[in-house]
């Protein structure tokens, strides 16, 4: 079981949702709050999180080491995704100010987890 952390405006959002019991939707769940978690900021899981942020700008990592950082994670924190495949995708564009990572995770051939880092 997982809880359900959907808000307000969020695709699908159940405002009577306390629990997710489908599998796909948890996993699902289990990389969304992967991808936005700091390392550090679970208590007793400091390797849990993909730290975007300082992966992506203070350590300047390239595509490959971010597409790697990303699939170990989710290899260790997310249990079904061996059960329903999971694609990791990681393309930088020039910004004005800054480069602009865009990831996408593909999950079981037909949902896609999308998140840009400006």
């Amino acid at each position: 079981m997982e809880l359900y952390i959907k808000t307000i405006g969020d695709p699908n959002f159940d405002a009577k949702g306390v629990d997710v019991e489908n599998e796909l939707s948890q996993l699902l769940i289990q990389i969304e709050t992967l991808l936005f978690t700091n390392k550090g900021d679970v208590l007793g899981k400091s390797g849990f999180g993909a730290d975007l942020e300082k992966m992506i700008y203070s350590f300047n990592f390239n595509e490959f080491e971010v597409k790697k950082a990303i699939e170990d994670q989710i290899e260790i924190y997310c249990p079904l995704a061996n059960k329903y495949g999971t694609k990791v995708d990681v393309e930088f564009t020039r910004g004005e100010v800054r480069d602009i990572a865009q990831i996408n995770i593909e999950v079981d051939t037909k949902y896609l987890v999308g998140v840009y880092v400006n």
